[in-house]
């Protein structure tokens, strides 16, 4: 059975006795002190607890923190948890401003001394074979300390009464059904059994806020926790449903009783420390209130102070930069952009990563799901309403890009980019591609975090890209994208009609009948069908162009069991994949190019050569094509070769050989994607061709296909390269790899030496530049060889910016 007593715990809390005071020894400052074995501990003070309660009305404890070195403290509340554990708060005897606590669960220890008017600190912890040890500690590092009001903050007026009457919060939530949870308790509350002033009882008057103020305060924390797994609410009874483990209760009260003169106060790490220990913020005002708020939320989440070593500050406030941003973890009063930092400002103090640190597997919580895809494939429908469109969704994280597609008639596109209406951290940058995923143009309105779109388009279909952007310079008044995350909408214009004269027909019943709607090649989930007007389960017949195919899937985005069309069909009724038919059965679409349409022959005399290989012109009755002599070494490169979609592709090489033959290698863009060997034979004449083939998987896109001769020599007649086979029907189990290649891709991502990149267009004569986090041009060169050495950068995030065919294309980030 569990007992709590209060001002009755005396006794030793230390295995051993006390030494006599002195001054401890230099080691003694840095280095741990073993005080045994949790379990001796706690049978120790399970032996003090009864004489000690019923002989002393002044309960103390020894808390040695040395082998020289020890303190007094005196006992305000005590929890015996069961048999293999204990619960101590209190205060270091005639020590203004100190406290201490230890909490002994069975293996786990928690606890610390502090000692706020000497800025000191001391914690408790146990190591692996669950012996206790207690060392000096950075006090900062574990409680939040001397957080000030902002400069000239009006001090608010203590309800006399605590207990009175308090009026119902309004109930709000920003995640529900979120794995951790957040609340916000503006109504008063009554504290006790926690390290709060010493122990004792808090009884927090509530903050006497209006509805409209609340509802402000709790838009601001909300949006600063907008990227992670995490409900912020008003509501207790949402509380009380979550596990200790994964809550945090904020109390907004002008009962500073926990941390006199503070605007708030928090132990770090707390979150998750099954006690139900709240943080505090004594401001009623929402953005000093809202600010202080996600700050002490921070520190229970692992989070530490963002201040500057020149000048020599523990919260930077950025008061005397000429922007408009502040860390979160810093001190925000006092700019209108507040972000999760990782120290990239000027001096900053510590470059610790926020964000990670609060995703991380300490607190289980995590980021949100990603609601929307990363490229054009997948990309999700504007809904549409006449002329207006509208859509919105969550950057969730720093290299997170948000895609929307939308068709129009020939006229003036016009979009609002925007994020919430007030305490936004989200900067917005917005991206329009064509249907091929060609960069249209980059919209960004510097100074303000929303953004407009406004072009003139052809008929057709588009691409919309939302991400998060940087303003100025991060050393001195901006900041970088790192931190511009949360949530945006999109409203605006878009000219009705621009139907694309479609390659497919799609109808509502069968026969070619009902409500019909013609479809360009493309990608088409469920949310894109409608936004046609194509209803789920509602298509029975259809029409394909010639060289064309249409892939029905059973379920959306593109899963679940699949059919092939390559010709039209007049009812979709008996066409069983498995058992059943596909009546009515089509929930998502995609329109692509036959797969066995597309064969390319490439001639010798059309390549790029090296190593001064011979073109000769011969006629052979295989052809009569032109040829060249390959010998070791040689490298042959056609520009420009277009693969239409995504998957196995036949290569096919027509050699003559005199000898023995010889070993041939393929690769697109200078070798960055290889193809593998083929092994030439000996032909036994140089007339006496033969065809060597081999199939590859390449994904779609436009690339330079390039041959080397690794070993032997040989004439080659023709390069040929054909989509390999028929068309097949996919299996239910199957992912469906995406059959529009990005226009820029860079990979592997992370990256340790060698950056590679995929592009549409020919990398040939383009250029890249490299910046770091803060803006700053790093490395610079030619992009020709598809392949950028970046051994030498710093570990950090780049964005990569090339210039093709003298088009700039979008930029990418990478993270080394």
């Amino acid at each position: 059975m569990k007992q709590v007593y209060r001002y009755g715990l005396s006794g030793l809390l230390l295995l051993g006795g006390l030494a006599a005071p002195g001054r401890a020894r230099a080691q003694d400052a840095k280095a741990s002190f073993s005080l045994g074995s949790t379990q001796d501990l706690v049978r120790q003070l399970e032996a003090q607890v009864a004489p000690d309660a019923a002989q002393r009305s002044t309960p103390t404890v020894t808390l040695r923190v040395s082998a020289t070195k020890a303190f007094t403290g005196k006992v305000n509340f005590r929890q015996d948890l069961s048999t293999d554990g204990e619960y101590l708060i209190g205060e270091i005897q005639n020590v203004p401003g100190s406290s201490f606590l230890l909490r002994i669960e069975g293996s786990t220890v928690q606890g610390n001394i502090i000692f706020r008017q000497t800025r000191q600190a001391y914690q408790y912890s146990a190591d692996a074979r669950g012996i206790v040890r207690i060392q000096p500690a950075d006090i900062n590092k574990v409680i939040c300390i001397d957080y000030n009001e902002p400069v000239g903050l009006a001090t608010p007026t203590l309800r006399g009464d605590n207990t009175a009457s308090r009026a119902a919060v309004v109930s709000l939530q920003s995640y529900p059904g979120a794995r951790g949870c957040i609340m916000l308790d503006f109504d008063g509350q009554y504290v006790s059994g926690t390290p709060w002033n010493n122990g004792n009882p808090i009884n927090a008057a509530p903050a006497g806020m209006t509805d409209a103020a609340i509802q402000e305060f709790w838009e601001l924390v909300s949006e600063d926790f907008r990227p992670f797994n995490m409900n912020v609410t008003t509501d207790e009874a949402v509380f009380n449903s979550y596990p200790k483990t994964m809550r945090m209760r904020c109390i907004i009260t002008p009962t500073n009783t926990a941390a006199p003169g503070a605007g708030g106060v928090a132990y770090l790490t707390s979150f998750n420390w099954n006690d139900d220990t709240p943080c505090w913020v004594f401001m009623t005002s929402p953005k000093a209130g809202g600010e202080a708020a996600s700050h002490e939320v921070g520190h229970t989440l692992g989070l530490s102070h963002d201040g500057r070593t020149n000048p020599k500050e523990e919260y930077y406030d950025a008061r005397t930069s000429a922007g408009n941003w502040a860390p979160i973890m810093g001190a925000g009063y006092y700019k209108p952009v507040t972000h999760w930092s990782r120290g990239e400002y000027a001096y900053a103090s510590q470059t610790q990563d926020d964000l990670a640190i609060m995703a991380g597997a300490t607190y289980n919580v995590g980021y949100r799901n990603d609601d929307h895809a990363n490229g054009i494939s997948g990309a999700t429908a504007l809904g549409r309403n006449g002329t207006s469109v509208s859509g919105s969704g969550i950057i969730e994280r720093t290299a997170d890009q948000d895609y929307f597609t939308f068709t129009c008639g020939a006229g003036t596109v016009n979009l609002n980019l925007n994020t919430v209406g007030r305490h936004g951290d989200l900067d917005i940058v917005g991206r329009l591609f064509n249907s091929s995923g060609g960069l249209i143009g980059t919209y960004d309105t510097q100074g303000s975090l929303s953004t407009t779109v406004s072009a003139n388009l052809a008929a057709g279909t588009y691409y919309l890209q939302i991400d998060g952007t940087s303003y100025g310079n991060p050393t001195t008044e901006g900041y970088s994208d790192y931190g511009s995350l949360g949530t945006f909408s999109i409203s605006g214009t878009v000219p009705a009609g621009g139907t694309t004269a479609g390659v497919a027909t799609v109808f509502k019943d069968c026969n070619y009948t009902g409500a019909a709607v013609a479809l360009p090649v493309g990608d088409y989930n469920l949310a894109a069908l409608q936004s046609r007007g194509i209803l789920n389960d509602d298509v029975s017949s259809l029409t394909v162009n010639g060289g064309y195919q249409v892939v029905l899937y059973e379920n959306d985005n593109f899963t679940g069991a699949a059919l092939t069309l390559t010709a039209s069909n007049s009812c979709l009724v008996n066409n069983p994949l498995g058992t059943g038919n596909w009546n009515d059965k089509a929930t998502s679409l995609r329109v692509q190019p036959a797969a066995s349409s597309f064969s390319v022959t490439l001639q010798a005399e059309a390549a790029s050569v090296n190593n001064g290989m011979t073109v000769e012109t011969c006629t052979d009755a295989g052809g009569g094509q032109n040829m060249g002599y390959v010998d070791a070494g040689d490298y042959l490169v056609w520009n420009g070769i277009n693969f239409p979609t995504s998957g196995s592709y036949t290569i096919e090489y027509r050699v003559a050989s005199g000898g023995s033959g010889g070993t041939i290698s393929s690769d697109l863009n200078a070798g960055a994607i290889q193809l593998g060997n083929s092994a030439i034979p000996g032909t036994g004449g140089w007339q006496n061709w033969t065809t060597v083939s081999r199939t590859v998987t390449i994904n779609a896109g436009t690339y330079n296909f390039g041959i080397y001769a690794q070993t032997g020599g040989w004439n080659i007649n023709w390069v040929r390269i054909s989509k390999a086979g028929a068309a097949r029907t996919m299996l239910a189990s199957e992912v469906a790899a995406p059959e529009t290649a990005p226009t820029l891709e860079i990979y592997p991502n992370p990256v340790t030496d060698q950056l590679q990149i995929r592009s549409d267009a020919s990398l040939a004569g383009s250029d890249y530049q490299i910046l770091d986090a803060w803006g700053k041009t790093v490395a610079t060169g030619s992009a020709a060889s598809g392949r950028l050495n970046v051994s030498h950068l710093q570990p950090g995030m780049y964005t990569l910016r090339l210039v093709i065919e003298g088009k700039a294309q979008p930029a990418k980030r990478f993270l080394k």
